[in-house]
């Protein structure tokens, strides 16, 4: 048999097919585990995007009101009847009141006022418009018109019912016991007293000035007067005036508003009775060691005749910004440094001050973030990471030294534009109940549309968030 030839075997390798479907598929998979983990272990944070907005301004205080007032006291003794109501214009010789030295007039004539059937068509429809204007107008932040509203009411029904009593006795008036007042300058009329009438600015002291022990006179529940008491009061023009007491800050305030080359200025009022707004003229005024504001008005003087001291509310001036809510706003503590160490490296272009390593006394330079820097002290607010309290620093070409030993907060909120919190600080325009306006192209503040945390107390510096 012939010898069997070997065969030489040739082993194929077989080649490497890659998938890359399976390699774009292991990526999204890490990168959705990733995502995953790092939502798992981040801070769910409410947000908030910055937006522009505005604030109105105001201020409220309670003032005292100054008019020219004249009061009329009665020259005879005896009962008394009213014709006239609180806020009437009246000429010379209008009747005002009659003074029944007997009574029994008298007695008829308020005997009357209690039957209002006898009103005519005329007087019921001035009657009915009073009631519709109030319910027109009503609110129920201001319940407390119904009492002015009530006693304006009862005063039209009364004046018209007496006035037509008087006319069916006139026969019987012509006595020496019955007399009637009239007016003897024209004038707006009021019938209280408080011991405010002959009160003018000029007059006016800060002692004055008592709204919580204010008390005021009705004349009209007197139902019989005596020779000397006052009847009622007759206001003779039409400019007035509110006195507001302020404050240090307050006067400083207002003085930056009139400026260094005018003595006033011209500020918006609302009244808090009604709502109504107006301008007045407001200057300064100091008696002794206190500042008033005062307020000055040629109009409107009929609409608050019956009160002294009312409610105002100043200004109305938009404050326009960045708008925040002010749940954002937190305080962040800083290391305070005198600017005078704050230096710039010698191969860099950012900011630092010269550290001395407690090991060797070698110096080196530290980065530093100045936030802030307070030109009336002279410290800088600076964050860095490489800086805590007791380092020592040395000031640039000197050998002074000095140890880091006070720390202050700046208000600010926490941008988390990158996914995690950075310290924004905020420079505060004007602010409300809810909301702040910021300054726009603050260092190291916020921009439009950027995304803070609505709570910005629910996350800290650097934690991730989403």
């Amino acid at each position: 048999m012939g010898r069997k030839r070997k065969k030489n075997l040739l082993y194929y390798k077989k080649p490497i097919h890659i998938n890359i479907a399976v390699i774009i598929f292991a990526f999204v998979l890490i990168y959705f585990l990733v995502y995953f983990f790092q939502f798992l272990t981040s801070k769910h944070v409410s947000v908030y995007e910055v937006q522009k907005g505005q604030i109105m301004e105001t201020n409220i205080y309670t003032g005292l009101i100054l008019r020219s007032e004249t009061v009329s006291y009665s020259e005879e003794s005896g009962k008394i009847n009213y014709y006239s109501k609180e806020g009437d214009k009246a000429g010379y010789d209008d009747l005002i009141c009659s003074i029944d030295s007997e009574g029994s007039i008298s007695e008829e004539i308020t005997e009357a006022g209690l039957d209002a059937s006898s009103l005519t068509k005329d007087e019921l429809s001035e009657i009915r418009s009073l009631v519709t204007n109030y319910t027109a107008n009503y609110s129920d932040t201001q319940f407390y018109n119904i009492y002015s509203f009530r006693e304006n009411l009862n005063s039209s029904v009364q004046e018209s019912l007496y006035l037509a009593a008087l006319e069916e006795l006139t026969d019987q008036t012509d006595t020496g016991t019955f007399s009637l007042v009239r007016a003897d300058i024209d004038g707006i009329l009021a019938f209280y007293t408080d011991g405010y009438e002959d009160v003018t600015p000029d007059t006016f002291s800060a002692e004055i000035y008592q709204p919580s022990s204010y008390q005021k006179n009705n004349l009209k529940s007197n139902t019989s007067v005596s020779v000397g008491q006052a009847l009622y009061k007759t206001v003779t023009d039409e400019d007035w005036y509110i006195m507001i007491p302020l404050d240090e800050d307050e006067t400083a305030l207002y003085k930056e508003q009139m400026g260094e080359d005018s003595d006033s200025f011209v500020i918006q009022v609302t009244f808090k009775t009604d709502d109504a707004q107006t301008y007045a003229t407001a200057s300064i005024r100091t008696y002794g060691s206190e500042s008033f504001l005062q307020l000055a008005f040629n109009s409107s003087m009929i609409r608050y005749i019956s009160s002294r001291y009312m409610e105002v509310e100043l200004g109305g001036d938009e404050k326009t910004g960045l708008k925040i809510p002010n749940t954002a706003i937190v305080q962040k503590e800083f290391l305070l440094i005198p600017s005078d160490y704050i230096s710039q490296g010698d191969n860099s272009s950012s900011k630092g001050v010269i550290r001395i390593l407690e090991e060797d006394g070698s110096a080196e330079f530290v980065s530093t973030d100045v936030y802030y820097t307070d030109t009336e002290s002279g410290y800088c607010y600076v964050l860095s990471d490489d800086l805590e309290l007791g380092d020592v620093i040395q000031k640039p070409d000197s050998a002074e030294q000095y140890t880091i030993s006070e720390t202050g907060e700046r208000s600010g909120v926490y941008n988390i534009n990158k996914g995690y919190a950075v310290f924004k600080q905020i420079s505060v325009i004007s602010s409300n109940e809810e909301y702040t306006i910021v300054e726009t192209g603050t260092s190291y503040g916020l921009s439009l549309y950027d995304r803070i945390a609505l709570d910005g107390t629910s996350i800290s510096e650097g934690e991730f968030a989403n």
